[in-house]
Formats: C-alpha cells, sequence, structure tokens
C-alpha cells in the first residue's frame, strides 16, 4: 500500500518513456526514486515493479496449485518489467546475484529471435483469453526503430511444450457456439443430467433454488460467483467434495460416451493453427530459459483416436505431436466455469 506522499511522487513510466506526476525534474530522477513506480506495459493495467523477494518465485516449481494465478501473476510481472530494473534490484546484497542471473539468462534467451542487430529490447506485457501470448517483444536499432518484433507465450517450470499442462484452453460454450465442435455444450449435458444429483448429494444444499437453464448457462462462467445459486455452491465446496467430484467425473464420461461421435473438429483445428501461430514459447525451468517455436501452419485434425474416462486423443497430421483433449471444470468440479483443455502428446 502506497502512503499519500509516496502516491503523489509516483512516476509512471508508459511504453518506456517515464511521465511524472510531480516536478518536471523527477524525470530526470525516475532511476534513482525510491518511490514504488508504476510500469505501464500492459494492455490493460498498471504493473507496480517488482518486490525484491519477486524473484523467489521463479525457483519455485509451481506446486501450491491454490495460489497458481496469484504467482503467475508475479512472474509475469517481473519479465515485464526487466529490462527496467534499477540498481535497487541488481545490486541488492541479498537478492541482487539473482535479479543479475535472471536477467542475463533473459536476455541471452531472446537475442536469437532477432537476426539483425539491435541496441534494445521493449517487452510490453498482454494478457487474458482474448491474446494467445502473454508478451510483445520488441528489438529496437540505435535509431529508436522497431527492427523485430516476437510473441512470446511464457510458461514456468517447463522446458519442452510437449511438458505442457495445456496449450490452448476454451470456455465450454465457446467450443459450442464459437468453434462448433459440438452440438450440444458439456454445460447443457450437465445442467439435464447431473445438477441435481450434485445438490442432493450435500444437505447444506437441500433448500437452494435451482434456476432455469438460461439462467444457469449464462452465470456458470462467472468466477466470481456473484449469482446467489453459485455463491451457495461456493460456500460449500468442501462439503461433500468426494461425493462431488465423482459426480462431475462421471458427468465427463458419459457426455465424452454419447457425444463424442458427434464433434466437428475444422474450426477447432482452425483455432489451434490461429492461436499457436506466430508466437515463441519462452520456458522457465527453474534455472534456465528455453525457446521454442512450433510449426503448425499445416496442423490438421483428422478425427478421435482413443476416448478415455475424462479425455480423449485425437489423430493429427502434419505436425509433430498429437492433441489430447480434456472438458473439465476451471473452479472445483461441477460448480463452476467448465472448460476444454488441449495438450499436446506424442506420436
Amino acid at each position: 500500500m502506497l502512503t499519500q506522499q509516496e502516491e503523489n511522487n509516483t512516476d509512471i513510466v508508459t511504453n518506456g518513456e517515464v511521465k511524472s506526476k510531480g516536478k518536471k525534474d523527477t524525470v530526470k530522477k525516475e532511476r534513482k526514486s525510491k518511490s514504488h513506480k508504476i510500469v505501464d506495459n500492459s494492455e490493460n493495467s498498471d504493473n507496480k515493479l517488482p518486490e525484491i523477494g519477486d524473484i523467489d518465485f521463479f525457483y519455485s516449481a509451481g506446486k501450491d496449485k491454490c495460489n497458481n494465478a496469484k504467482y503467475n501473476e508475479i512472474r509475469e510481472n517481473v519479465i515485464a518489467c526487466i529490462n527496467i530494473l534499477c540498481a535497487k534490484y541488481l545490486n541488492d546484497p541479498v537478492k541482487g546475484p539473482e535479479w543479475r542471473a535472471f536477467k542475463d539468462k533473459f536476455i541471452n534467451a531472446v537475442s536469437p529471435l532477432c537476426n539483425v542487430p539491435y541496441k534494445d529490447i521493449s517487452i510490453k506485457r498482454f494478457g487474458g483469453q482474448k491474446n494467445n501470448y502473454d508478451f510483445g517483444l520488441s528489438f529496437i536499432d540505435e535509431n529508436n526503430k522497431i527492427v523485430k518484433e516476437e510473441k512470446l507465450e511464457f510458461k514456468h517450470n517447463n522446458r519442452n511444450v510437449k511438458e505442457l499442462i495445456q496449450f490452448l484452453e476454451l470456455y465450454d460454450k465457446d467450443v459450442k457456439d464459437k468453434f462448433k465442435l459440438c452440438e450440444k455444450s458439456y454445460a447443457e449435458f450437465y445442467y439435464d443430467n447431473y445438477l441435481d444429483e450434485y445438490l442432493k448429494s450435500d444437505n447444506n444444499l437441500s433448500t437452494i433454488t435451482k434456476p432455469s437453464k438460461e439462467e444457469y448457462l449464462r452465470n456458470v462462467y462467472d468466477i466470481k460467483y456473484k449469482h446467489p445459486f453459485f455463491a451457495k455452491l461456493y460456500e460449500n465446496k468442501i462439503s461433500e467434495k468426494e461425493k462431488k467430484q465423482e459426480i462431475a467425473n462421471k458427468s465427463i464420461k458419459e457426455y465424452l460416451e454419447l457425444y463424442s461421435h458427434t464433434f466437428n473438429f475444422v474450426k477447432i483445428t482452425e483455432k489451434i493453427r490461429s492461436s499457436q501461430s506466430g508466437k515463441v514459447f519462452l520456458m522457465w525451468d527453474c534455472e534456465n530459459f528455453h525457446t521454442q517455436v512450433l510449426d503448425i501452419e499445416n496442423i490438421n485434425i483428422t478425427g478421435i483416436k482413443q476416448i478415455y474416462d475424462l479425455y480423449f486423443d485425437v489423430y493429427v497430421t502434419n505436425f509433430e505431436y498429437n492433441i489430447q483433449i480434456r472438458p473439465n471444470w476451471g473452479n472445483n468440479n461441477g460448480l463452476a466455469v467448465p472448460r476444454w483443455k488441449f495438450t499436446f502428446i506424442p506420436l
């Protein structure tokens, strides 16, 4: 939390340019200022410069799943700011060596992506499901001209795309309405066949009012549970947790058994091609960076290879991996945010 005095002294850095809220000469002092600066290097938000201790999050394998989103936010913020860090970080008596080594490893990893001379780099952070990458990386020459641009997707605790938990994630409603993969969405099927069983499994939900199907489908993707029905489900998410998980798993299994033969992969193939083309995977394995580019321009999904209880594999041609597709719940089994995860698997 910033004090009022710190807020008044805060400098704004926009696209690498310092814009001061105070006197004009504070621009010259930006690098030396001890105030908590804000870096406008993201698409929609002002990101604070990292804390000194934030470097530690890169040396954790990310096993604390409940805080994954929070920790990834910190990691991405560090990368977005890596090229404008001042001596406060690099010369810190305790963490300075780690900051310097991390920055050097980042520069060494991305430098080969530009095959022409350059003087500096600029990093702009993107985010959200509307974007298929995390950062825009620009290489800048001595005339301040951008000579090369790359899209980066950051993955923590990975060194190869085949090890990723998923490379693409789509909302269940979009899988049906936008990409036409299925005739009946998983959320619709779950409401019709399993939601009642879920509600009956927990006595704490005995008096809850079940919404209409239309109302349910309109609110099931809200991760903040603003609707009273979903707020009540979330309040009791731990109660009878094993039963609820069994119900969710059973629903996915039956859904795949009944509807997989109707799946159409034409638009999904187009989505995979468009979302994964023209970007670089920037992977950090808790010690070093690795980059990887996929040759995905001619990928084609020809059909289902095998169906398992909770997922299915598809045949892929003109690509180095097969793909596994898994419907699941983003926030607690059977509660909210049904989605589809896409994972690379070896041929």
